[in-house]
């Protein structure tokens, strides 16, 4: 494992008696928890908020993570660092006016001092008048993204807004196998906790989406949300309906450390029981120390139509 530190090499430097990088999607930050000891050794560096921490180990790089909080703990010095940097939690209130989504995402990003980027979203999406209520700008572009069927992923310095059934599509990284009996596994399925439908209701449009393998679930019918003609609030209806059901279905998969596993990345599960077929990675959590990875995974869904 190697830690830099604002980039340079530092590992030689610091003991590092525990690290650990939380790698997620959908609006949540990546984040990254460091014990030291020694900590006389690391403040030789003078840490100061936001500088960058970066770590490496097998292939796998934890991209650019930003200083947040240095805390004293039983001799050592737990250090935390997560992939937004302070200005992203300045909450404001915005009016957008007539703005593609891709300038709407340019504009959180600078504000961030970070840059942007679209993945399987239409740039030119455009909405004639959106409100940002005291919030953040990451997290105001993550409640827009979630209209759209996409998700929030703060990487490397850049915020990157990735629609969820793009990813879906995406070829498997890996194929994992696991039997019914096999430690380390949990899965958890609410066929409950899914919506039948989603229906989208303005003064000015209307607009609706089902999901097929939902027929004895609930339709909720939305008021508040500002569509304006009944393309954009159908493809909201899609997006916002995505977005609940997936995560009606888990599954967490614990196992050696694994370079591949990341936020966002397609994975198939080859098994006899329900869990086998299509996965999309919400979060993992890769232990440096132990060599170890668990990864939490939301069920494909390809039948919302």
């Amino acid at each position: 494992m190697q830690l830099f530190y604002e980039g340079t090499d530092i590992t030689r430097d610091v003991d590092v008696v525990k690290c650990i990088h939380r790698d997620v999607s959908g609006g949540r930050c990546d984040s990254m928890e460091i014990e030291l000891e020694h900590a006389a050794a690391w403040y030789r560096w003078k840490p100061q908020r936001d500088d960058v921490l970066e770590v490496h180990k097998g292939g796998y790089s934890t991209g650019m993570l930003f200083l947040n909080t240095i805390l004293p703990e039983a001799g050592k010095y737990r250090i935390i660092a997560t992939s937004l940097p302070s200005a992203a939690r300045r909450k404001a209130y915005a009016a957008y006016d007539n703005m593609r989504i891709a300038d709407i995402a340019d504009a959180c990003a600078a504000e961030c001092g970070m840059d942007s980027a679209l993945f399987g979203i239409e740039q030119d999406i455009a909405y004639p008048y959106m409100i940002r209520n005291k919030e953040g700008a990451p997290a105001f572009l993550s409640r827009i993204l979630r209209y759209e069927g996409a998700v929030l992923k703060a990487l490397n310095g850049r915020l990157n807004a990735i629609s969820i059934e793009y990813a879906q599509a995406m070829t498997a990284a890996q194929v994992i196998r696991i039997g019914a009996d096999q430690a380390g596994t949990r899965y958890l399925r609410r066929d409950d906790a899914k919506l039948a439908g989603i229906a989208i209701q303005t003064p000015y449009a209307s607009g609706a989406a089902q999901d097929a393998d939902a027929p004895y679930g609930q339709h909720e019918v939305c008021t508040d949300h500002p569509a304006v003609d009944a393309a954009q609030a159908a493809r909201w209806a899609h997006g916002l309906l995505l977005c609940h059901n997936r995560t009606a279905e888990e599954l967490t998969v614990s196992m050696e450390f694994n370079a591949g596993m990341t936020a966002m990345t397609r994975i198939d599960i080859e098994s006899a029981t329900d869990a086998g077929g299509k996965w999309l990675i919400d979060e993992v959590e890769h232990d440096f120390i132990r060599g170890t990875s668990k990864a939490r995974m939301l069920r494909c869904i390809e039948t919302i139509g």
